[in-house]
C-alpha cells in the first residue's frame, strides 16, 4: 500500500469539535459525567437519542469534510460507517418489550444506522458505494483500512470512513453486568485498574491519493480469539496482528515513532496488549491511551481516536496517559508527561471484543 493520505478530519466528543477536544487533552482534563448511575463520557451538548438527531448531528460534521473533496471528484467518492450500534429500532423494541415493568405497544419504523451511509451518499451527492461495518471496538479502525483498499483497487477515489458511537443502554447493561465497568475512571495498566468507561462520539476522516502530510501506511486485521469474548492473557493474538502490520509496511518495531495503544482500562485486555507490546518493542518504546480524556467510544474508536491523535500531534506533543501510577508490567510504562513531537510513523492498535484486532500504521511527514 502507498500513497494513501488523510486530507481531513472531524470529530464530536465529549470535549465538544476536535478543536476543543485538543484543547482539553492539552489541558489535560478528564471530562467525565454519568448515565443511569454509572461513570460515561457523554457528548458535551446532549444529543436526543433517536436517529434524527443522531443523524443530523452526524451530517453536519460530514459537511465539513465534503468540502475538502473536489467538486469534479465527488462522485467517485464512497461512505464507509463503523458501528457498533445494531439496529436502532431493535434496540427500541426489546426497551419497549422485554422489561414487564415498561412494556409498551411497539410499531417497527424498519429503517437502520446501516442506510446512513447510504442517506449520506444521497445527500452530498456523492458516488454509490457504501458500507457499514460492525466489528465491535474495531469498526472503524477497520473501515479506516478498507478505505485504502478501495482507493487501491480504484473503487473509489476519495473515501469518507466514520466512526459512530452513542448512548445505549443495552451495550451499558451488557458491560454492567460482566462487571468491566469501572466505578471510578479509565487508569489504562495501572495496578489498580478496575474496568472501562464508555463514551460516545462521531468522528469522520477523509482518505485520498491528493498528497498530505499525513498517510495511512496500511495496516492489518484480524479476527482470532483465545475465549468468546477476548485474546489470551500472553498477547499472542494481538503479537500476530502487530507483526504483520510492520510486516505489510516494509517497517521494524524500531521505526515506530510512538503507539496509540488500545488501553481499554479492563484487567484482561490491558494484560494482553501491553504483553504483546514487549514482546515486540523494546522497553522504553512511547506508548499512551486516549480512553481517559473522551471514554471507549467503541465502535467509533478507531476513527475519533486517530483523528484526536494526529491533532495532538499536529500540535506537538503525544499526549500522556492519565491515571497510570504504577504499571502492570516493568520497563514498560506508558508516557506521564506530554512528550514533544511534530511528526514521525505511528502504531495505532485496537484490540476488540470477541478477538476483532487491527493495527493501522501512520506517518507524519516532518
Amino acid at each position: 500500500m502507498a500513497d494513501i493520505h488523510i486530507l481531513g478530519s472531524e470529530i464530536l466528543s465529549c470535549g465538544g469539535n476536535l478543536i476543543q477536544t485538543l484543547q482539553k487533552v492539552k489541558n489535560q482534563e478528564e471530562m467525565l459525567s454519568f448515565r443511569d448511575g454509572i461513570s460515561f463520557y457523554s457528548f458535551e451538548k446532549h444529543i436526543e437519542q433517536n436517529q434524527k438527531n443522531i443523524y443530523n448531528a452526524l451530517r453536519q460534521l460530514v459537511a465539513n469534510i465534503v468540502t475538502k473533496i473536489p467538486q469534479n471528484k465527488k462522485k467517485s467518492t464512497a461512505v464507509l460507517l463503523g458501528t457498533s450500534i445494531i439496529d436502532w429500532y431493535l434496540v427500541d423494541a426489546i426497551n419497549s418489550c422485554a422489561y414487564e415493568y415498561k412494556k409498551t405497544s411497539y410499531s417497527s419504523q424498519k429503517t437502520s444506522i446501516d442506510s446512513y451511509a447510504q442517506e449520506l451518499l444521497s445527500e452530498f451527492e456523492l458516488g454509490s458505494f457504501s458500507m457499514s461495518i460492525n466489528t465491535a471496538c474495531t469498526s472503524s479502525a477497520n473501515a479506516l483500512l478498507e478505505a485504502s483498499n478501495l482507493i487501491e483497487c480504484g473503487v473509489a477515489e476519495y473515501v469518507i470512513a466514520i466512526g459512530l458511537e452513542v448512548y445505549s443502554p443495552l451495550m451499558s447493561d451488557g458491560f454492567s453486568k460482566m462487571e468491566l465497568i469501572s466505578d471510578t475512571h479509565a487508569k489504562p495498566f495501572d495496578k489498580n485498574r478496575d474496568g472501562l468507561v464508555l463514551g460516545e462520539a462521531l468522528g469522520a476522516i477523509l482518505v485520498g491519493r491528493e498528497d498530505s502530510a499525513w498517510s495511512l501506511l496500511g495496516g492489518f486485521s484480524n479476527c482470532n480469539s483465545a475465549t468468546i469474548t477476548s485474546v489470551g492473557a500472553s498477547g499472542d493474538e494481538c503479537v500476530e496482528v502487530i507483526e504483520e502490520a510492520l510486516k505489510k509496511t516494509a517497517l521494524t518495531p524500531k521505526d515506530i515513532t510512538a503507539i496509540k495503544a488500545h488501553a481499554t482500562g479492563s484487567l484482561s485486555n490491558d494484560e494482553a496488549e501491553i504483553n504483546a507490546i514487549s514482546r515486540v518493542f523494546e522497553s522504553g518504546v512511547d506508548f499512551t491511551a486516549l480512553k481517559p480524556y473522551i471514554g471507549h467510544t467503541i465502535g467509533a474508536s478507531g476513527v475519533v481516536e486517530i483523528a484526536l491523535f494526529m491533532a495532538c500531534i499536529d500540535d506537538g506533543f503525544i499526549p500522556k496517559t492519565m491515571f497510570c501510577d504504577e504499571s502492570i508490567l516493568d520497563g514498560y510504562k506508558p508516557i506521564k508527561e506530554h512528550k514533544s513531537c511534530n511528526g514521525g510513523i505511528f502504531m495505532c492498535n485496537y484490540f476488540g471484543f470477541g478477538g476483532n484486532n487491527i493495527s493501522l500504521i501512520l506517518e507524519k511527514k516532518i
